[in-house]
């Protein structure tokens, strides 16, 4: 079997495989380390959240460790934009590992509120984005410029649900729906404020909107309320020369998958819940590249080669597929090293095939 730390893919090999061209040995290893980076430096997920340093110090550890081909900046990623805007996060003290999270019914907007001077926050200077964005300065001075690095953003839907509240947000979109649009577009330009913040400090982006998952919101909801903000966010990143476009919601998205393709965005994630047959038709027939996860639980609780039993499966599946990308789920701290270098086994060895 091929050495399973081969150095990340470069970013040439990594942009033909997202732009669904020839990639000759190129496989790119895509696993989802968020609270789990802290593990990799002996921290807490609230510690690193919450400084610049220890940030880009778990980023280089993960990096080192695992050989990913692309690397996240963000921990709590839900949470960031909705605390700049005054929502309170909670964190946890001392050995505690539990995820940073928005206070239960601590949301800053209320159903029907003018919006027209709600504030739009500074990333430079408020709640934790400047946290995150040092920390994509410093590992982009320390790494190169040819890793894959993206900045964490919101998705406009989750964002607004941070913001408003689920059941409230919920009710507004059956009751006020000229208001849901609304609050939509405002945090809309909150998130290019941030995702602003993260290109000027040589960062791309990663969407995650999981709260408009359709075990959620319902595929007409979606089409109404989120995919024209979506488009708007996209277009935009795309005018500030993003190219390259990851969409990550969570579950069995197959429902609306082909409003997905809509959102411009060029790497969409089918979940280890998706149909993959659908998915990956789909995406042959528009050009996307696809990312597929292996189930967080395996990586947690499996033995490697189960893991890479179940790895190199997904890639049988995926094998005459242009633009595809194995990944996992959102990974548990404290998973095993081994456990997610399984996959990247997988991925190597399929190359190598």
């Amino acid at each position: 079997m091929a050495d399973t730390l081969r150095p990340s893919l470069t970013r040439s090999q990594i942009e033909a495989v997202l732009r669904c061209q020839p990639s000759p040995g190129a496989v790119p290893f895509l696993p989802a380390i968020y609270e789990h980076k802290a593990w990799f430096i002996g921290s807490t997920p609230s510690a690193i959240a919450r400084d610049a340093k220890l940030l880009t110090k778990a980023l280089i550890a993960e990096y080192e460790a695992l050989q990913p081909d692309a690397l996240a900046v963000g921990v709590d990623v839900y949470n960031l934009e909705a605390e700049a805007c005054g929502c309170k996060v909670t964190f946890y003290e001392g050995d505690d590992t539990s995820i940073p999270g928005i206070s239960p019914g601590d949301h800053v907007i209320k159903p029907g509120e003018d919006l027209g001077n709600a504030k739009i926050p500074n990333p430079l200077t408020d709640g934790r984005m400047p946290v995150n964005l040092q920390a994509a300065r410093d590992v982009r001075k320390a790494l190169g410029d040819d890793i894959w690095l993206r900045g964490a953003i919101s998705g406009p839907f989750s964002l607004a649900i941070s913001l408003v509240g689920a059941e409230a947000l919920f009710f507004a979109c059956v009751d006020e729906p000229d208001w849901v649009h609304e609050v939509l577009n405002y945090s809309g330009r909150i998130i290019k404020a941030f995702s602003k913040g993260y290109i000027d400090a040589g960062a791309e982006l990663i969407i995650f909107d999981s709260q408009a998952s359709p075990e959620l919101l319902s595929p007409a909801m979606y089409e109404e309320f989120v995919l024209p903000v979506t488009k708007d966010l996209t277009k935009w990143a795309t005018a500030q020369g993003v190219r390259d476009i990851p969409l990550i919601i969570g579950g069995n998205t197959t429902p609306i998958a082909e409003l997905l393709v809509e959102t411009g965005c060029n790497n969409l994630l089918c979940d280890f819940t998706g149909d993959f047959d659908e998915w990956s038709e789909l995406c042959i027939d528009h050009e996307r590249s696809m990312r597929r996860n292996v189930s967080p639980h395996l990586i947690q609780k499996g033995t490697p080669d189960e893991i890479y039993a179940v790895a190199r499966q997904e890639f049988e599946n995926g094998k005459d597929m242009p633009g595809f990308i194995l990944g996992t789920a959102v990974v548990p701290f404290g998973s095993p090293t081994e456990n997610i270098l399984a996959v990247k086994r997988a991925c190597v060895d399929h190359a190598a095939s």
